[in-house]
């Protein structure tokens, strides 16, 4: 029990310290290195699994100083070098080896890519996302001592981090679904300078709501958002919305600017109708 209780406050403190930072990615990358450096391993890591093409990507990777990153030739590693990794996923449990030797002869590929990287023993959890496994978090070289301890503390950390993970990913969807809209996209159609913060239309407000603010924090960082009566995405085959959509849109901006600026687009928009007259 005292164990669980000096776990949490270790959560909530590394909790604290990544929401000092603006994006997903850097929310992450935070959570892994505050844990990394408190529980004193050589590296932690999160793989994301490509079920379509069998394949594990490290996505995430903290290193202690002097420890050599492998996240880039960790890339599309084929799954079938740790089957028996999932293997004990599927049966709810978590892989410890306190000696990478003892491996040698029954799982010699997961044996081989692990002495390339001076791993001499590892915990490692599974990632599990609508009951269903999507990858796994782990550290390498942890300190010697209980590493059934350091398991329950994982498996804790792991659905925190699915959470930062389904946070990324449907910021990724709506930015991706999304038309640039309003001084974004007219910045795009002319001379108009381009804003700081980019502003997106969208027909649903679902789309956004995992990651809403009415507050600006970054605008680096942060995306402004219009609703509109219809789907942006149905006239315009780019990234941005239709010339007329976003003539109507800004029908009533009374700066001269902006006014000078629709009048470039649309100046456009008729040479290119009259083009494809001729």
């Amino acid at each position: 029990m005292q164990a669980i209780m000096r776990y949490e406050l270790v959560i909530n403190e590394a909790l604290r310290s990544a929401l000092m930072f603006d994006t997903p990615d850097e929310q992450i990358n935070e959570f892994i290195r505050f844990f990394g450096k408190h529980i004193g391993c050589d590296r932690i890591y999160i793989f994301e699994d490509n079920k379509k093409k069998h394949v594990t990507n490290n996505t995430y990777e903290w290193c202690s100083e002097g420890i050599q990153p492998e996240i880039d030739f960790l890339q599309g590693v084929d799954m079938d070098i740790i089957d028996w990794w999932y293997k004990a996923f599927d049966k709810k449990e978590n892989v410890i080896i306190q000696d990478v030797e003892t491996i040698k002869k029954d799982y010699a590929y997961t044996y081989n890519t692990l002495k390339v990287q001076n791993v001499t023993r590892l915990v490692v959890c599974p990632i599990r996302y609508k009951d269903e496994i999507s990858g796994f978090f782990g550290v390498d070289n942890p300190p010697i001592d209980n590493h059934s301890s350091l398991t329950i503390f994982l498996d804790m950390i792991a659905t925190l981090v699915v959470s930062f993970l389904k946070i990324r990913n449907s910021q990724n969807k709506s930015k991706q679904e999304a038309k640039l809209s309003g001084y974004s996209a007219l910045a795009e159609y002319s001379m108009l300078n381009a804003p700081n913060v980019r502003c997106y239309a969208a027909e649903r407000i679902s789309q956004w709501k995992d990651v809403m603010t009415n507050s600006l924090q970054n605008s680096l960082v942060q995306v402004a958002v219009e609703m509109w009566r219809y789907n942006p995405r149905k006239l315009s085959t780019r990234n941005i919305v239709d010339e007329l959509s976003l003539a109507l849109a800004l029908r009533e901006d009374a700066d001269e600017r902006v006014e000078e600026a629709v009048e470039e687009m649309l100046n456009e928009l008729w040479r290119k109708i009259d083009g494809y007259r001729n």
